[in-house]
């Protein structure tokens, strides 16, 4: 509990930070380009700007191939729709919970009831983010599927503590990551009768002798159309209050089997199901939807795809999570709209979109770039997986699981948990004006990020185990930025590597000062110009472990400082 001065200090803080945070959404003078392909020169700092906008985290070698694939190239693999089902995840603790170590849980007939599959689960997304792209037979060198797995996550948002069942919340996310950029509508048809979905949001309990209206209320509301302003008593711009009774009473009937194993553990009673023929208002054209048992719930999301307001709802939230949180008239026109005709011309297949805005003049205009602060998956995770460190391929597999939940844990605590959404809305960073994304940049979250780049850099390493230091049980790993050495041109020249990591690192490389990259010079170099070619060529005519060591560390001070930058929050 804090103390008085503690609480004080608290506020200080919080009130220095709000004192720079947005009062109201920024207006500035900018005119925009639009959909029409981007047409300059392909280059290094463009693909890196692709890579971080898509990825978690952009490796050097990731961007290099991304300059060699040219832009229509790079999209082309980013989006590769590729069936990869990786394997999924596995009981690591020895307490009795029925299934054995080393196996999978999300097939067990029964709910085991205990939180530690929770941390198995929470572990094993960690570690899909970081091995991203992930059992691809075709060395697809880069991959959107996980940044569009949490976009997903975040628009049909859960709460784990109130679904309780790991299993439901695995086989949701499975059906977003396999449907990941493929066709929203039939998305929203299975997540209709999906069994973590129903849990949630009440579906369980919606029969016809008493309706629910909670999933039918944010169906419209936050999954499809949106509302829009008031426009008369219990109307909205694009449904009416009577519309959610209605659209309640086309979902009645759906339960959720406990003992069944496997993916399909929805089930339809048609007895529960209201079978009279449901009017809508005008807003939807005063569409009726009579009884079609189990399909009804399909004929709903066929009426309300119906309205173009469907399809520039979605976009609009595609455009806040890629590019940028203002949609001004100027963006409306020129590219929500434009986007929105795309999907619907595609049948709603969602990779012709992102397609799209990928390769647009827009997308790689200077006033997008450092536009959006990294959420702390982005932050976190994104930095774990950019940099090199130690080889685990020999590690217990319940080793990496302890480190994985242990990074779970820090993004957790700066807002953003991989299993619990904090409300329907998802997180308040991509919807809450006129704030959205700086809300991830608090007093206490900041001096938490903070933290996690000294913890990756530190010399010591990082424990993946809680085993006493010097002890067998203790496993640890470390960041290696020496592996970048092969990747780059000169890497005698630490000039040419300062520029290099600044373009790599920093959303706007034009904005870092000369100034700025001397200093990062002079944190390798000190006052000898020749300290950096001469230790680099005495490794590699002499590679000694103490000459590793060295050159190691330096790298490790380096990127240190260049991480804990303001612009490295940026992307």
């Amino acid at each position: 509990m804090l103390n008085v001065n503690d609480k004080k200090k608290s506020s200080i803080k919080r009130d220095k930070v709000l004192k720079h945070a947005n009062k109201e959404l920024p207006e500035f003078p900018r005119n925009i380009a639009g959909l029409e392909d981007y047409s300059e020169n392909w280059n290094f700092e463009n693909a890196a700007h692709l890579l971080k906008r898509t990825c978690f985290g952009a490796k050097l070698s990731e961007i290099n191939q991304a300059v060699a694939l040219g832009m229509d190239g790079s999209v082309e693999k980013l989006l590769n729709q590729e069936e990869l089902t990786p394997d999924p995840p596995l009981n690591d603790t020895d307490y009795e919970t029925g299934i054995p170590i080393g196996e999978t849980w999300v097939n067990y007939s029964k709910w085991p009831n205990t939180f530690r599959f929770t941390r198995s689960y929470l572990a094993w997304r960690v570690s899909l983010i970081l091995n991203q792209p992930y059992q691809s037979p075709n060395n697809i060198p880069f991959s959107i599927r996980e940044k569009m797995v949490l976009f997903w996550q975040n628009h049909f948002a859960t709460e784990g503590t109130i679904v309780q069942d790991q299993r439901y919340i695995y086989w949701m996310h499975h059906r977003l990551r396999k449907n990941f950029i493929g066709n929203f509508k039939d998305l929203v048809k299975e997540i209709n009768v999906d069994a973590a979905m129903l849990v949630y949001l009440g579906g369980i309990y919606n029969v016809k002798e008493a309706p629910n209206e909670n999933y039918a209320r944010e169906l419209l509301e936050l999954f499809t159309i949106g509302k829009g302003p008031v426009d008369g008593e219990d109307s909205y711009t694009y449904y009416t209050e009577e519309d959610i009774i209605k659209a309640a009473k086309v979902l009645t009937g759906w339960y959720v089997e406990d003992e069944f194993s496997g993916s399909e553990r929805q089930r339809f009673e048609e007895g529960d199901h209201d079978e009279t023929t449901k009017v809508f208002s005008e807003k939807f054209n005063n569409t009726s939807i009579s009884n079609n048992g189990e399909d009804e719930h399909k004929d709903l999301v066929d009426m309300i795809f119906q309205s173009e307001r469907t399809s520039e709802y979605i976009c609009e939230k595609l455009y806040r999570w890629f590019v940028y949180y203002v949609i001004d008239e100027d963006v409306t026109a020129k590219i929500i709209k434009p986007l929105a005709k795309v999907l619907r011309d595609n049948n709603f297949e969602i990779k012709p979109v992102l397609s799209k805005l990928f390769k647009s003049q827009h997308f790689y205009e200077i006033h997008t770039r450092g536009a959006m602060i990294k959420s702390p998956a982005d932050f976190n995770l994104g930095s774990l997986r950019q940099f090199p460190f130690s080889n685990t391929s020999g590690f217990d597999f319940r080793d990496l699981y302890k480190f994985w939940k242990s990074r779970n844990y820090d993004i957790a605590d700066q807002g953003q948990s991989l299993w619990d959404s904090p409300n329907v809305a998802g997180w308040a960073a991509y919807y809450q004006d006129p704030l959205y994304h700086e809300l991830w940049i608090t007093a206490v979250t900041l001096p938490m990020r903070t933290k996690d780049i000294n913890l990756y850099f530190n010399n010591n390493g990082m424990n993946a185990t809680s085993g006493e230091p010097g002890t067998p049980e203790n496993v640890r790993i470390y960041a290696e930025p020496i592996k970048l050495l092969d990747e780059i041109d000169k890497p005698d020249d630490i000039g040419f590597i300062i520029e290099l990591f600044c373009k790599w690192l920093f959303p706007v490389y034009s904005e870092i000062s000369e100034e700025q990259k001397e200093d990062f010079k002079n944190i390798v170099i000190g006052d000898n110009p020749n300290m950096w070619y001469d230790e680099y060529h005495e490794y590699i005519n002499n590679p000694t472990d103490e000459a590793k060591t060295a050159i190691n560390k330096k790298l490790k001070t380096l990127l240190k400082e260049m991480c804990l930058m303001p612009e490295y929050h940026l992307s």
